[in-house]
């Protein structure tokens, strides 16, 4: 009242309402100025306005629309849609949702989620419903082990680009630091030629033992094919998944173009000190997926179900997904958490970092250990040191 508002306190029980009444202004200059510097928040704001926008939602804090200046130029939105393991009919709904509701403007495909057309018919029914022009969103996808060999990068870029239907990717990536022997086009399993006999998905190729068959090509070479089909205007940015420092060294030798980004598993319990800080050195923005730890993945108790993340969820009033995602962005990281229930899209998009200096503490005492890792080196090695695990 001091302040000159009309005030309309609610209340249904008549003390409280009588309390609220039955008084007289007392406040002196010093009580008011005390009262003038409490932390200032506000407490009430819905998503009603087009594309699921808060009211009231302060722009400078809005996770949707924080970009990263990536070392060629281009600004990649830090909080994106991933769409690994989501299922083909639910993937399409989810990231129409997450554009026109929630206001993502980031979504992370692969040749290998084998979902890649009904992300692009979600990306293309979003932007003609919402009216958004196509730069105002940043599509990711990836190049798989199969498509390594330079004369096959070409073809994989342009299959990508069907797929999403659209005219050009804002990223692309190699997938894994490997490359496979990638089978006859006019094979299929049961019909492949010896050498490939034991191959059930083209993506796999194998002998007729079940191992699966590498090609010797140079990562630099694959490499040197994607800078290509960049200058050629088919992609904004190239990066890596999934590589070593020593790999990108080796692969960008002779002059080659760093990758703007290397997508890498990381979260609370695997925080990539190390990467992140040789990254660091060469430029390298980090890209953070599976940031939740992947608890349905990986066992019920690691990542957003672990009681450490539970402990500081309570204290920041953030929850436990917000909490590993504020992590890993207070960190320096893009993150690309995934979902296909609309009420988690929302809720992974719509909140501002919080966590204290202590509370970051308290998150990286946490126990590392990495959880995702494949078999896909030649004569079956993983692609991590085994002194890691």
């Amino acid at each position: 009242i001091n302040k000159d508002f009309i005030v309309i306190p609610k209340s249904v029980t008549p003390a409280r309402i009588d309390g609220n009444a039955n008084w007289e202004l007392k406040l002196n200059d010093k009580q008011m100025a005390q009262l003038d510097s409490a932390p200032q928040k506000r407490l009430t704001d819905f998503p009603f306005r087009p594309g699921g926008k808060f009211f009231f939602f302060s722009e400078e804090n809005n996770l949707k629309t924080i970009t990263k200046k990536l070392n060629d130029g281009t600004e990649m939105p830090i909080l994106g849609l991933g769409t690994w393991q989501s299922k083909p009919k639910e993937v399409e709904e989810a990231v129409y949702h997450a554009i026109c509701k929630t206001g993502i403007r980031h979504i992370d495909a692969a040749q290998i989620y084998g979902n890649q057309d009904e992300v692009g018919t979600g990306v293309n029914r979003a932007l003609k419903d919402t009216g958004l022009k196509r730069e105002e969103l940043w599509v990711t996808s990836k190049v798989w082990m199969v498509d390594f060999a330079p004369e096959d990068v070409g073809p994989a870029i342009d299959r990508i680009l069907k797929e999403l239907q659209l005219d050009y990717v804002d990223q692309v990536l190699l997938h894994w630091p490997s490359c496979f022997d990638k089978p006859p086009k006019d094979s299929s399993p049961g019909k492949y030629p010896e050498k490939w006999a034991g191959t059930e998905d083209p993506m796999f190729p194998k002998d007729k033992d079940g191992n699966l068959l590498h090609r010797d090509v140079p990562l630099s070479e694959t490499w040197s094919a994607m800078c290509a089909e960049k200058k050629a205007g088919k992609i904004r940015s190239i990066g890596v998944s999934n590589f070593s420092k020593a790999e990108i060294e080796e692969m960008t030798k002779g002059g080659l173009e760093m990758p703007a980004v290397n997508q890498v598993e990381a979260h609370v319990f695997w925080n990539q000190a190390k990467l992140r800080k040789e990254m660091e050195e060469l430029g390298v923005a980090v890209v953070a997926y599976s940031p939740l730890g992947n608890s349905g993945f990986h066992g019920e108790k690691s990542g957003i179900s672990s009681d450490l993340v539970a402990e500081v969820s309570k204290e920041s009033s953030l929850t436990p997904a917000q909490v590993m995602l504020n992590y890993l962005i207070n960190k320096g990281f893009i993150v690309i958490p995934k979902s296909v229930t609309p009420a988690r899209i929302d809720g992974n998009a719509n909140w501002e970092l919080k966590l204290t200096e202590e509370q970051m503490a308290k998150l990286d005492a946490a126990p590392q250990k990495r959880l995702t890792d494949f078999p896909f080196r030649p004569g079956g090695k993983f692609f991590f040191d085994e002194s890691e695990k």
